[in-house]
């Protein structure tokens, strides 16, 4: 997915980034990245779902960032030329490859993680790291080691998780509040839960956290104990609403099951309803079943749009 800036498109293709005229084309820099060996050009490249910008400041030109693979990149904007400046000669190992794109929020890029969940992978966790210098700023744990708040949602499953990542495009911001809004997938693996047994927190869920420091602020689940790849895959758009005549904030979000939620963005609780209801379980040997929480809802009866 292209970007414009100042009239140059920004787009990703293949092993290059490419900088184009957006009004005739004209190719103004290219960017390529080396082939892997031994696949015949075929696997790897960069991240073809979009590439993000940071206007620079009084030290540091405008930077073009992209992810491909395990490596986050650092471009200038102008050139295309590798900034020497940030992590290794233009280039942060992530550790965990992502095939979003970063999302920028102030001078701090926040990233997912596309991790295996069959076989399992490495941990789902997103993470930011500063724009400038490329130092890795937080990283969210997306299942709760021991000790951890919400670590009870999963028994003793929490052990060596895969899955439970931002795999989407990018997170959602309020740069005025300076607040993430990180959608959550369902936790790996994707067809058997009999070895995690409870709610999985966090995953299937929209998770606010400072963006600055990773901090956790609140979460919605929208769906307990995921047994059928029921991701979370984006965050959704935020916008003002009128609710029970009073101006707020709201984050509307739509999952894998295509359910609709309109969430107050201030604390996460459902702006119009939501009722769980029971369900027939199934007959898996091993498996574990969730059963219905109380309803959700702030007693709102009315939601209008601007």
């Amino acid at each position: 997915m292209p970007i414009v800036i100042g009239g140059v498109m920004y787009v990703p293709a293949g092993f290059r980034v490419v900088a184009l005229d957006a009004v005739t084309g004209q190719e103004i820099w290219a960017h390529e990245e080396p082939r892997p060996e031994g696949t015949g050009g075929f696997g790897g490249g960069v991240s073809t779902r979009g590439v993000s910008y940071w206007p620079g400041d009084k030290s540091n030109k405008p930077r073009i960032l992209v992810t491909a693979g395990t490596k986050l990149i650092a471009l200038d904007a102008k050139t295309g030329k590798l900034v020497k400046g940030f992590g290794k000669g233009g280039y942060v190992d992530m550790v965990v490859g992502y095939g979003g794109t970063p999302t920028i929020v102030g001078d701090v890029a926040i990233v997912g993680a596309a991790s295996l969940e069959n076989p399992q992978g490495a941990p789902g966790n997103p993470r930011a790291f500063d724009v400038k210098t490329g130092k890795k700023i937080w990283e969210f744990q997306t299942v709760p080691k021991a000790g951890q708040p919400y670590n009870d949602t999963w028994g003793d499953g929490w052990k060596d998780r895969g899955g439970t990542n931002m795999w989407g495009f990018a997170a959602t911001v309020d740069e005025d509040k300076g607040i993430a809004y990180l959608p959550i997938g369902g936790p790996a693996h994707n067809y058997y839960g009999g070895d995690r047994p409870g709610a999985n927190l966090f995953g299937n869920s929209i998770v606010a956290v400072d963006a600055k420091t990773g901090a956790y602020k609140w979460h919605f689940q929208s769906v307990h104990h995921d047994l059928w790849d029921s991701d979370q895959p984006s965050a959704g758009p935020l916008f003002d609403a009128k609710v029970d005549g009073r101006t707020e904030k709201v984050l509307a979000t739509v999952s894998k099951t295509s359910l609709f939620y309109v969430l107050d963005a201030e604390d996460g609780k459902p702006a119009l309803p939501v009722e769980e209801r029971a369900v027939p379980s199934g007959n898996v040997p091993g498996e574990y079943y969730s059963r219905p929480s109380r309803s959700r809802s702030r007693r709102r009866r009315s939601v209008a749009w601007r």
